[in-house]
């Protein structure tokens, strides 16, 4: 098999040489018609030429599908669906809250988690787990605004956004949605267990966070 391969490679440069000479050669001949050049002489310039001009059609190939590709990734950096942008819970200066804050780490592990589920979950469309993020996220802040300061542990529970989401006038999502928004919920509390503890033990939701 690799004598075949290494025939066939041989043949292609012999063809491709006999191809390229035959059009010099051409070339050359017709130049000689009309300068006083040698066959040979003519030839070569000919030869010269056609490299000059297969230069400078590849630097221009070259730079056309750079120019492209750059297109193409500012194209592709326009719509950014990997994350919720922190503009989506704070417009303004004033809305940079602690309750803001939480909202935006936590939609956005929601979010995560959603977009990561197998089967139907995952494949649902992006605008719209970011929109059913955002809604059990608010569900799940209004729950750990009403928790004591003297929690032993600060977590969600299904039945909790579950009442939540009704007492908020919607119908209540499918358990699957809601044990993936959970769990999402209960990790992000984790993690930021510390400034969350503060923030309930003063009720300071509504002031600046230092966070943004």
């Amino acid at each position: 098999m690799r004598v075949l391969l290494l025939i066939l490679i041989i043949i292609v440069i012999i063809v491709s040489f006999a191809l390229v000479f035959g059009v010099a050669l051409g070339v050359g001949w017709i130049l000689t018609l009309f300068l006083p050049f040698s066959l040979f002489e003519a030839t070569l310039l000919g030869m010269i030429a056609a490299m000059i001009i297969w230069t400078i059609w590849r630097n221009i190939l070259r730079s056309a599908d750079t120019f492209d590709f750059y297109e193409e990734e500012e194209e592709e950096t326009e719509p950014d669906l990997d994350e919720i942008p922190i503009s989506r819970f704070c417009g303004t200066d004033a809305d940079r809250t602690w309750e803001n804050w939480f909202r935006y780490l936590i939609a956005n592990t929601i979010y995560e988690d959603l977009l990561d589920s197998p089967g139907w979950i995952g494949q649902m469309n992006e605008e719209y787990l970011q929109e059913l993020s955002i809604r059990l996220t608010d569900a799940a802040i209004a729950t750990l605004k009403r928790k004591s300061p003297r929690a032993k542990r600060v977590r969600v529970t299904k039945e909790m956004l579950k009442h939540e989401i009704t007492k908020m006038g919607q119908q209540p999502y499918d358990d699957d949605i809601l044990d993936t928004a959970v769990s999402a919920i209960n990790a992000e509390l984790i993690s930021s267990q510390e400034e969350l503890r503060e923030v309930i033990r003063e009720k300071s939701w509504d002031e600046p966070a230092d966070m943004f």
